[in-house]
């Protein structure tokens, strides 16, 4: 979909999003009375009407923000997704929405929301359909506005949501077709389409070479060979702070020889949604040109039961030293991200963050509707908090109090990889991973309650959601704008 501004509707459908307070447009109004029971403004709630030739549209459509009281940003992306799915009713390829005057909320940043609302609703993953005369694409939308800060709104609200987009693609691949191989070629694309971002690719040889066993015993299991992608953004300019990424990126999780059970074990294609955040964090961080380094570390493998797999009882030697007693081989997103972790430490970032759908106990915690957040840093977790506050990408911090790290010791080695007890599992989870560290500023989030959606929602189709690519490179825009 192409977002624009305009100062005119070209026809299709004219959208109005209007708060309870606000008075409905006077040119709609010319189509007829509208009584309060046909539309009040509230939340979601929608009128529409044909024009009948009256207007150069053809169909109005309003749609509710809810009062002024109860406001929240993300009401405008919710917005600008029903006017979406109304067009895609009415098979209209044309969407103009006017730009709603909306309190303490600047047009550019309506304007962002729009376009990210209407990027992110238009998408629905078709890749292996072999008849596609289903879908109906809305291909374009403007934004009604004289307001020249809007168009610096619609370029951001573009490059955050074709980045969402981009990832929820990659993500939505079965196994079968995105293994550890294919995400490192994927990424060597991303970086011939822009100079900025260079990319390694570690493999299993380099990866001994290393030391890195935790990666390697994981992946030991699988007739895959696994990878470990660095990607770095503004390599080489010294003179820019430079920040750490890391994500989980298991392209299957069967539990290895702890086997899970097999219900529902084909939504293990999204276990690794971590890397594949990180690697569509690291394009939209490219295409605003933010001036900062970033350093991304994808560690990649499948996790399978095999002859050669991962024993319970078996200890590693990580990436730095560490051993590692593993006592469930389905806790292996903290092992292959134990090394990714230290490798990334030692280059010494003003600030590492990882992304993980790394514990069940935090869709018991949170549910759906949140992030998992843990850090080492006040002023980091606040960033985050504040970030998903913006995007609607909300995070909720955890404790890492040195109890729960006592949890986590290991009678033969240095740490283990689980409890052992069943409590705190996605806390003592982190406090795994607090050991690989070292000294760097750190967060940690469990997406694993937002890798996908399952019912219905306002702005994202079902499937894998690319949620946290919003979330981080508005964290990024921020430190890099400080």
């Amino acid at each position: 979909m192409k977002v624009k501004t305009d100062k005119k509707s070209d026809g299709g459908v004219l959208a109005y999003f209007l708060l309870k307070e606000d008075k409905i447009p006077a040119d709609v109004l010319k189509l007829g009375k509208i009584s309060k029971d046909e539309f009040e403004g509230k939340l979601g709630k929608t009128y529409s009407t044909a024009t009948l030739g009256k207007m150069k549209a053809k169909r109005i459509l309003l749609v509710g923000l809810g009062s002024k009281k109860d406001f929240e940003p993300d009401f405008v992306r919710r917005a600008a997704g029903t006017a979406v799915r109304y067009c895609k009713s009415m098979k209209c390829p044309k969407l103009s929405i006017a730009l709603p005057k909306i309190p303490k909320v600047s047009a550019k940043s309506t304007a962002q929301f729009i376009t990210e609302g209407a990027i992110l609703s238009n998408y629905k993953f078709m890749e292996l359909k072999t008849k596609k005369e289903d879908y109906f694409d809305v291909s374009q939308a403007s934004i009604l506005t004289s307001d020249k800060s809007a168009e610096d709104g619609v370029k951001t609200g573009m490059v955050l949501a074709e980045a969402q987009n981009y990832t929820r693609e990659i993500d939505e691949y079965p196994a079968n077709l995105m293994t550890p191989r294919k995400v490192a070629e994927i990424a060597k694309q991303l970086s011939k389409k822009n100079k900025k971002i260079s990319v390694t690719v570690f493999d299993e040889k380099a990866m001994k070479k290393k030391g890195m066993n935790a990666l390697l015993g994981v992946a030991s299991g699988s007739a895959e060979p696994p990878k470990l992608v660095i990607l770095e953004y503004n390599k080489g300019k010294k003179n820019l702070p430079l920040y750490g990424l890391v994500g989980k990126g298991i392209t299957f999780d069967s539990g290895g020889i702890s086997l899970k059970p097999s219900k529902n074990m084909h939504e293990m294609k999204y276990d690794k949604t971590g890397a594949i955040v990180v690697l569509g964090t690291m394009k939209a961080v490219a295409e605003l040109n933010l001036p900062i380094r970033v350093m991304a570390a994808l560690a990649l493998t499948e996790n399978m039961p095999d002859g050669k797999a991962q024993k319970p009882g078996d200890v590693v030697k990580a990436y730095g030293g560490k051993t590692i007693e593993v006592l469930n081989t389905d806790a292996e997103g903290r092992l292959v991200l134990a090394d990714a972790l230290a490798y990334v430490a030692e280059k010494n970032p003003k600030a590492i963050i990882d992304v993980a759908t790394l514990t069940g106990a935090i869709v018991v915690a949170l549910g759906k509707h949140a992030i998992g957040l843990f850090s080492t840093d006040a002023k980091l977790a606040k960033l985050l908090e504040e970030s998903g506050k913006r995007t609607h990408e909300r995070v909720w911090r955890f404790p890492l109090w040195k109890e729960y790290a006592e949890m986590m010791k290991s009678e033969i080695a240095d740490i283990k990889n689980i409890s052992g007890t069943g409590e705190a599992g996605s806390i003592t989870a982190a406090v795994f991973l607090k050991e690989f560290i070292g000294d760097a500023k750190w967060a940690h989030l469990d997406i694993a309650g937002v890798m996908d959606i399952k019912n219905n929602h306002p702005y994202l189709e079902k499937g894998a959601s690319g949620t946290g690519v919003r979330l981080l490179t508005e964290a990024l825009q921020f430190i890099s704008k400080k």
